[in-house]
């Protein structure tokens, strides 16, 4: 008789550095900014309002941020357009955890604007009970990538964002980490060349040490201090890194922003097959 143990886990290969303005970089140039209109989920604060505001810098056309605070999300677009000229940025107030508030968001950009061209799926929570962490760090996401496809034109771009603690086995965080290893595996498979050959949108997925508890390891200690200029940095960092994606990465890639603000590809060790033989035993009673 055999006993086949499947033993699936995550390996982060020796990290090649991929410095984002580095004009040596071997990954083509897959898409320009300029011109373009893209969605950025939690754009109102955050690594969502960082990015926004990289985007803006590279002169795309239209950014619509969502956020579920109705207020700030309208002054947050209202400081974006004071910078950067009336009408680049839109707001829609949305809660991501809700799927039919997500269906409503995505109707409402194929009503107003030009198919979408960048769509940062950057919903994210750390806070709530089990139930609020897969529903926002986990299903909002998937319907976000489902509802995407729906509502972008062939060769747009996804840029799937999540914790680091996903690459994590051994964390503490159990829901988190469950949400977060959930979506990043199904998003490699969401952008594996089956589901491309039909859309034609390229997908990558950004993990990300935003926080102390996510690090997974690296070159150097992750950054503990609490402060409120370390945290920007990073968010920043992430951001970079996130709109470096939009442009060079490479559809069905993984990759981690490390709290150093290194950018470095990641693969997901093949399941590993182990195999042993057992032979029947007769077990005698002697009583």
């Amino acid at each position: 008789m055999y006993f086949i143990v499947i033993l699936p886990y995550y390996y982060r290969k020796n990290f090649t550095t991929v410095p984002s303005s580095s004009p040596s970089c071997p990954l083509k140039q897959h898409m320009e900014v300029d011109g373009k209109c893209a969605l950025v989920v939690d754009g109102t604060s955050g690594v969502g309002h960082a990015f926004a505001d990289e985007l803006l810098k590279m002169n795309a056309a239209k950014v619509i941020i969502t956020g579920l605070n109705g207020m700030k999300g309208a002054e947050t677009a209202c400081e974006f357009n004071k910078i950067y000229g009336q009408g680049r940025v839109d707001f829609y107030q949305t809660d991501v955890g809700n799927n039919y508030e997500i269906k409503n968001m995505f109707k409402y950009i194929k009503n107003n604007f030009e198919a979408l061209d960048v769509f940062f799926n950057n919903a994210e929570t750390h806070e709530g009970g089990v139930d609020d962490m897969i529903a926002t760090n986990f299903n909002s996401k998937i319907h976000g990538i489902i509802l995407a496809t729906k509502n972008m034109k062939e060769g747009s771009v996804i840029v799937n964002h999540t914790s680091a603690i996903g690459l994590n086995p051994n964390s503490d965080m159990i829901a988190h980490s469950a949400a977060s290893t959930g979506f990043l595996v199904a998003s490699m498979a969401f952008s594996k060349n089956k589901y491309f050959k039909n859309t034609n949108i390229r997908m990558t997925t950004l993990c990300s040490e935003l926080f102390p508890s996510t690090f997974v390891g690296g070159t150097v200690p992750p950054i503990t201090c609490d402060c409120q200029e370390a945290q920007r940095n990073m968010e920043i960092s992430i951001a970079k890194s996130a709109t470096y994606l939009v442009k060079h990465g490479s559809n069905n890639t993984l990759w981690l922003c490390q709290q150093t603000g290194i950018l470095s590809i990641v693969e997901l060790q093949k399941i590993v097959e182990y195999t042993e033989k057992y032979e029947p035993r007769i077990i005698i009673d002697d009583q």
